[in-house]
């Protein structure tokens, strides 16, 4: 870490590190997963002390959506673009949930109704690294649901149906795979010893059993707050207004593989999908572009006097490449405004491996930047 940041770092707060189990934080956080995904209480802590009831918070990188789910939960109004499609339906899902169980369970009844009037597949057609994930039956009757959605605009129940599609639980409706990242475990689950993990697993139960952990402690949010979310680059943001505060987290360079670890859920939303696709900042030269254009773009729509609130990779070690996001983009964001002045730096340990890698490769650390619009 720099010297510039080393001098003015100070540890995270205790209850960053602990459980989220006993705070009351909707299960809406949990609607999907999401590789790299911010913890709610880190969230909820930083709306609350660098912003307003009645504040615009602009979340150019929205990822899972946490930022605006809190922002929103909080008495904020919210912005939030991204240019993953998976990250735009699921923020979309969280902020346009259905009110009630009830309302949720009767817009499932009439988009599995529809769905299964919808015209059979040729599944010979599908790539083969989709098909294997899945009983013909069950894959004809989740891609037919999945285009219903998208026909209707349905995130919400589109969002419900990418979270059950892979896992071993009975649940989910693949044969038995990986939770977060796609892969099968037929060698640990061969199909002649485990029959019955590979029959046809039906749509409509484990979607109603979704729906019920959803709404397990409410689910109802001010939608009125929500002023935009969109599939949008940072480079091609316009606004008509200023922001009161631009709260996100940038994606690190080289540290994460957001379209191949979310390939399998992205395919049902693009079926030009890959099995394997280079992220956007997966060099040094694609990772300064997203900053400068953040810098030349995104800092312009927020208010004087407004702040910034950044969460960085303080080091990130991955494919033998060393790199200090933190510390580029710092520099990065100074140096086109120089008015733009460090108020806190928060250091934070990441022992959560959803966040990172297995053995903890990548980045360990996260620095929270707080800057504030001279």
């Amino acid at each position: 870490m720099s010297p510039r940041l080393s001098s003015v770092a100070q540890r995270a707060p205790r209850e960053w590190g602990g459980s989220a189990q006993n705070i009351d934080y909707s299960a809406l956080h949990q609607l999907a997963p999401y590789i790299g995904k911010l913890k709610p209480v880190i969230a909820r802590q930083l709306l609350r002390e660098f912003t307003s009831s009645g504040d615009i918070v602009l979340d150019c990188f929205s990822g899972s959506g946490t930022i605006p789910l809190e922002a929103v939960m909080l008495g904020r109004r919210t912005l939030a673009f991204d240019t993953n499609p998976y990250a735009v339906a699921l923020t979309r899902a969280k902020l346009e949930a259905p009110l009630s169980l009830e309302a949720a369970n009767e817009q499932l009844t009439q988009r599995i109704c529809d769905s299964q009037k919808r015209s059979q597949y040729d599944l010979r057609k599908i790539p083969l690294w989709v098909r294997k994930f899945f009983h013909p039956r069950t894959l004809q009757n989740a891609i037919r649901f999945a285009d219903e959605c998208i026909e209707k605009d349905d995130q919400f129940l589109l969002a419900c149906l990418l979270s059950i599609l892979h896992h071993q639980r009975p649940g989910f409706l693949s044969y038995p795979s990986s939770h977060l990242v796609p892969y099968l475990r037929d060698r640990k689950f061969p199909k002649v010893q485990y029959p019955e993990m590979y029959v046809e697993r039906e749509l409509a139960p484990r979607l109603a059993a979704k729906l019920v952990r959803t709404y397990k402690y409410g689910g109802a949010i001010n939608r009125s707050s929500v002023l935009e979310v969109a599939r949008t680059g940072v480079a091609d943001l316009k606004l008509d207004f200023e922001v009161d505060a631009i709260v996100t987290s940038p994606p690190y360079m080289n540290a994460l593989d957001y379209v191949r670890d979310n390939r399998l859920r992205m395919w049902f939303l693009d079926r030009s999908t890959v099995d394997y696709s280079p992220e956007p900042t997966e060099r040094q030269i694609q990772s300064d572009a997203i900053t400068a254009a953040f810098a030349s773009n995104a800092l312009k729509y927020l208010r004087k006097g407004g702040y910034c609130v950044l969460v960085v990779g303080e080091t990130v070690l991955r494919k033998r490449i060393k790199t200090h996001p933190a510390e580029r983009m710092l520099a990065k964001l100074t140096s086109e405004y120089p008015k733009l002045k460090v108020e806190r730096v928060i250091r934070d340990t990441i022992p959560d491996v959803r966040r990172s890698r297995k053995t903890g490769a990548a980045t360990k650390r996260e620095l929270v930047l707080v800057l504030k619009k001279g």
